[in-house]
């Protein structure tokens, strides 16, 4: 037998999926946007054992690609972040959970560093893990990176889901 709490709400005042999506992705976009103003400002500072906090601008895309081709990497990522609204907003509310805010996560990760991008001309990095080999002690991160590379795991895992579902 179980026993437990069960809250009757209502009708019509559930709290959409969607709206935890949202806020879980707007709460990981402002934390994103204060991090790099700190960062930037020379206020966050951290040297431990796995984590470091710095503060790079990297011109380019991942590792510093294409810093060369500055007008290039202004606009094209805000057409492809544009054509990827317009082909998932619609989408979001007929997605399961995880789908939504892996959706979410993708966008509002992208719109972060192309902010960046647009604003400043570089895109403002500061996580960096320690590592023994050089390359990978090189990569330095922020936290729209991984709610872009999350947000892709999550729509992905939320949509082989609701295939095996049908």
């Amino acid at each position: 037998m179980r026993s437990g709490v069960r809250l009757h709400r209502p009708p019509g005042t559930e709290v959409s999926a969607v709206y935890i999506a949202i806020a879980i992705a707007a709460a990981l976009l402002g934390a994103d946007r204060v991090l790099k103003y700190l960062s930037r400002t020379g206020k966050l500072r951290l040297e431990s054992k796995y984590l470091r906090l710095t503060h790079l601008e990297n011109r380019g895309f991942f590792l510093g690609l294409g810093q060369k081709h500055e007008k290039l990497l202004r606009w094209l990522p805000m057409g492809v972040w544009l054509l990827a609204a317009v082909c998932l907003l619609p989408e979001l509310g007929k997605r399961i959970f995880s789908a939504q805010l892996g959706i979410l996560l993708v966008l509002l990760g992208g719109l972060s560093n192309q902010f960046d991008r647009l604003r400043r001309g570089s895109v403002t990095d500061y996580l960096q893990f320690p590592h023994r080999r050089v390359k990978k002690r090189a990569l330095v991160w922020n936290l729209a990176d991984f709610m872009l590379i999350g947000g892709v795991v999550l729509t992905v895992l939320g949509l082989l889901r609701e295939l095996v579902k049908k």
